[in-house]
């Protein structure tokens, strides 16, 4: 991989998960540790980046309430689908069930069966219009301030319905977690909306391809053993599965 495509591609990582680290990228992008450091460096010399310790972070004023949705479903597309073939699995009719904004909880809708009689609530604009085809199901979209990068409600009015009400099974996706199970986020909006979900439901799925499993980032969402199970594919780090085994959470694998 050439100079000028490696920082593009470093560059694409910082703007959908809002920071990298050395190690993930010399595995991603098959290049070392150093030549890595070095673009960053780069990186940082042209204002696109902000050096830490490890990787580095997005400025501030490039970051945005979070990333489009549009842009994050064009990574790791084969996972993501046999993921959400999955977690169709454990979505039963009669179901109240919570979807986030996530790409990867959006592609439920292609593996979802037609007659099946659910309650969906979501806070994305897309995936809510993706439901509403199905006559079959009642969808109710979160109202609030819609996020202009990621078509979702965000917000203290969203939050506060949010907590007015109850889902079966929440179906999350996140940015970031770490081989031992801490899940993290860049995103404000995203902490709340996520916090009271988990709260107010009774199962929680957590869906999450290797891709996702990276340095912490500076907001602390949750944890691993904050959900009931978790669904990912086989390219996850074995430091992930043991962790995973030591604090009994269920892991599904796919392959893709």
């Amino acid at each position: 991989m050439n100079k000028t495509h490696r920082l593009n591609q470093i560059e694409m990582y910082l703007n959908l998960y809002g920071s990298v680290d050395v190690h993930s990228l010399s595995q991603n992008l098959d290049t070392s540790e150093m030549t890595i450091r070095r673009d960053l460096s780069i990186l940082a010399s042209q204002g696109k980046a902000i050096r830490i310790h490890g990787g580095a972070i997005l400025p501030t004023d490039h970051y945005v309430n979070g990333n489009g949705l549009e842009s994050r479903s064009q990574l790791h597309i084969k996972a993501k689908k046999a993921i959400a073939k999955e977690a169709v699995k454990y979505i039963h009719s009669g179901d109240n069930i919570f979807l986030d904004d996530s790409s990867t909880v959006s592609a439920i809708v292609e593996f979802l069966p037609p007659k099946l009689q659910l309650i969906i609530t979501t806070t994305s604009v897309l995936t809510a219009m993706k439901f509403n085809d199905f006559t079959n199901i009642d969808v109710i979209c979160i109202g609030g301030k819609i996020s202009k990068s990621t078509q979702s409600v965000v917000g203290p009015l969203a939050t506060r319905l949010l907590e007015s009400m109850y889902f079966k099974t929440a179906f999350l996706g996140i940015p970031n977690i770490s081989e031992s199970g801490i899940i993290t986020t860049s995103s404000f909006d995203e902490l709340n909306i996520k916090q009271t979900v988990l709260r107010q439901s009774n199962h929680k799925i957590l869906l999450a391809d290797s891709s996702k499993i990276r340095t912490p980032q500076h907001l602390h969402l949750a944890d691993a053993k904050d959900f009931d199970r978790i669904i990912t594919d086989f390219k996850v780090p074995e430091a992930f599965i043991n962790s995973c085994k030591k604090q009994k959470i269920p892991l599904s694998f796919v392959a893709f």
